[in-house]
């Protein structure tokens, strides 16, 4: 009987262990391949000093996010941020997505402001 005990304990005890699952973070994309899939502004046109959202959508680990412009000021950082510029005429603006492998890519949208 004692050795129909330590065998039942042994089982349930290394059904427990088999079962575990490490948490998961929805957040982390662990393992996932890089890949930068659109940069979208909310507005292609805008009047002068009026200000769109422009965002990134990529997959990958650990993105960082680079914004330029040919001109204008950028509200915020991350995947999504806001844009505005003082006078018209045609700007484009680009992200720059890097991983922590070393991948990266960008894209640029244009927008045109006017009075």
């Amino acid at each position: 009987m004692k050795k129909l005990t330590y065998l039942f304990v042994l089982f349930v005890l290394a059904s427990m262990a088999s079962c575990s699952k490490s948490p998961v973070n929805p957040d982390n994309n662990q393992g996932t391949e890089f890949k930068f899939v659109s940069l979208v502004s909310q507005d292609t046109a805008l009047p002068i000093n009026g200000i769109t959202s422009v965002e990134a959508a990529a997959t990958g680990t650990n993105l960082s996010y680079t914004w330029t412009a040919s001109y204008g000021t950028f509200i915020g950082s991350g995947k999504s941020v806001k844009w505005t510029v003082c006078h018209a005429d045609r700007f484009t603006v680009t992200c720059e997505v890097k991983d922590d492998q070393g991948h990266s890519d960008s894209k640029t949208v244009s927008i045109n402001v006017h009075e």
